[in-house]
């Protein structure tokens, strides 16, 4: 499923090289699907495997989301950790995330919907899984904003609203020079509706963000 470092490095290859040779890159292993370690082999020119790289069938996405949400349960339902790194620990960079949740200020509102979309269906299983695992109600939002804090999406509390310091999703605003005039938590904002309509039957809206210059972000029930 990786399409970004392969390709991002075929780049660099041929920025580098004295002669401009199209490289070419085509991932081999991913560990998303089970293997033991990420694998993808660069060429110079033409590669006969390019193509077929690129061209992925909706199993491929279901066996990644399938591995992705028994992890989730994993960790939810006996405290598992998400990742296990035995050299680099178990916490994750937010190096590609950045790049993902930067997007939406510059490829506009279709890609903005997509991410929102996402979120909610995202939101929407994770708090079906959960309520099929009997985890339910108040005890289901305490492991989901728990999820949050873990991933270190930012500082999380909960009171009548929902309030994250530090917001991932809203820190790559801060090196725009042109600041979004609206909240622009769309994945989370996304995620958190699909979950609280499963788990609780109620909906969120954003009415602070961090991008918009507020100390932090915020969600009101609706």
């Amino acid at each position: 499923m990786g399409l970004y470092l392969p390709s991002i490095i075929a780049g660099k290859l041929k920025g580098f090289g004295k002669e401009k040779i199209d490289w070419n890159a085509v991932k081999t292993k991913c560990i998303g699907l089970g293997d033991p370690y990420c694998e993808f082999k660069l060429v110079p020119g033409e590669i006969s495997e390019l193509k077929s790289s690129l061209e992925k069938d909706s199993s491929v996405a279901e066996r990644v989301h399938e591995r992705v949400m028994n992890r989730l349960m994993g960790f939810f339902v006996d405290g598992n950790p998400l990742v296990q790194r035995p050299t680099l620990g178990s916490e994750v960079h937010f190096h590609v995330v950045w790049h993902v949740m930067g997007f939406p200020y510059e490829a506009g509102e279709r890609y903005q919907m997509a991410l929102r979309m996402g979120g909610a269906k995202a939101g929407r299983e994770v708090g079906e899984h959960m309520l099929g695992s009997g985890i339910e109600g108040d005890d289901a939002v305490k492991r989901v904003l728990h999820l949050l804090e873990y991933c270190k999406v930012g500082e999380v509390s909960m009171d009548h609203n929902i309030k994250i310091k530090e917001n991932i999703e809203s820190s790559y605003a801060w090196t725009m020079k042109t600041k979004p005039t609206e909240p622009s938590c769309y994945f989370i904002t996304g995620f958190l509706n699909g979950f609280f309509s499963a788990v609780k039957n109620q909906h969120v809206k954003e009415t602070k963000c961090i991008a918009m210059g507020d100390p932090y972000c915020e969600w009101e029930f609706r």
